[in-house]
């Protein structure tokens, strides 16, 4: 009676993981199927699209040059914070830095709302000139490939985004050690345009922090992210200085 019971079991059970198997072919076979017959179609549009939008289009010249300023929209995800040298007066941060403005030579009539490119388009249309004022070095990600990201709308917004890692200057008062409190900044503006040229704002939720486990902090405790807008005077007339 065991005997017959479990050879019944192992029969239901080969059964099922046959069923099964079949099921994940049929799914797989109609994945592959969707896949090789739409992105081929996708591909060719992208590529027109792409070779259209740049025949004559001149990466020198800002959007709408002559017309008016230039609005570039700013968010900052902080992956991490640290450490800070009270030595060197500096701090370390972490990261991933997005701009978004219109460029409206960038539209494009088609289904595709959205074209979603990798580095090597960056280097063919007009970017924003932002630096960041009280960086004493800066460094881009590169590994395992430039870690930039560029979307573009039917309707010319453009998103750009890359991951920085910046040392940046940080006048620590140390007179009440340990038990001081500091802000640290990090200041970005544009580095030629004035403000009737190009204009900064941030997006509404636009600063965010990652989880705070991996942060080299060490004898610092992290108090809050805030962030402003200022309008400062330079050689270059008057800019918006964002913090």
């Amino acid at each position: 009676m065991t005997s017959r019971v479990l050879g019944y079991f192992l029969l239901l059970s080969i059964c099922s993981t046959r069923s099964q198997t079949l099921e994940y072919e049929e799914e797989y076979e109609d994945v592959t199927v969707n896949q090789m017959l739409a992105p081929k179609t996708q591909q060719r549009d992208a590529t027109q699209i792409l070779n259209n939008l740049l025949k004559e289009y001149d990466k020198k010249l800002r959007p709408d040059i002559g017309i008016k300023p230039t609005v570039i929209d700013v968010d900052i995800y902080v992956n991490s914070i640290g450490p800070v040298s009270s030595i060197k007066m500096e701090y370390q941060i972490d990261i991933i830095f997005a701009q978004t403005w219109t460029d409206s030579r960038l539209r494009y009539n088609s289904t595709m709302k959205i074209l979603t490119l990798n580095s090597n388009m960056v280097g063919l249309i007009w970017l924003p000139d932002t630096i960041f004022r009280n960086s004493k070095n800066a460094d881009a990600h590169w590994i395992t490939t430039p870690n930039q990201l560029l979307r573009i709308w039917n309707d010319g917004k453009i998103l750009y985004t890359l991951r920085l890692t910046i040392n940046a200057e940080c006048q620590l008062q140390l007179h009440n050690f340990p038990m001081d409190e500091h802000s640290c900044p990090l200041i970005f503006s544009s580095y030629g345009y004035p403000q009737d040229e190009m204009v900064y704002k941030w997006r509404k939720n636009s600063v965010e922090a990652a989880d705070q486990k991996s942060w080299r902090l060490y004898q610092f405790d992290f108090m809050g992210l805030r962030n402003t807008t200022d309008i400062m005077k330079t050689s270059a007339g008057k800019q918006d200085f964002l913090t």
